[in-house]
């Protein structure tokens, strides 16, 4: 992951946190199979870890919400 700034993330409540890197997150699904997730932003101001359906759409990802 880089520790440089990479610009910054507007928060619901309006609160800017700066992204201090990227990097790639590997998700486990319930069958088994990993998934990596690329150029996901590290934030650490962020109270919670987040994942935009509307981004997965875009990149092409089937959403399946149970």
């Amino acid at each position: 992951m880089a520790a440089k700034e990479e610009g910054t993330v507007k928060m619901v409540d309006v609160l800017t946190c700066k992204v201090i890197g990227t990097g790639t997150v590997k998700l486990t699904e319930r069958d088994g199979m990993v998934r990596a997730l690329e150029a996901i932003r590290y934030v650490p101001e962020a109270c919670y870890n987040l994942i935009s359906i509307r981004v997965l759409n875009e990149e092409g990802y089937r959403i399946q919400v149970q």
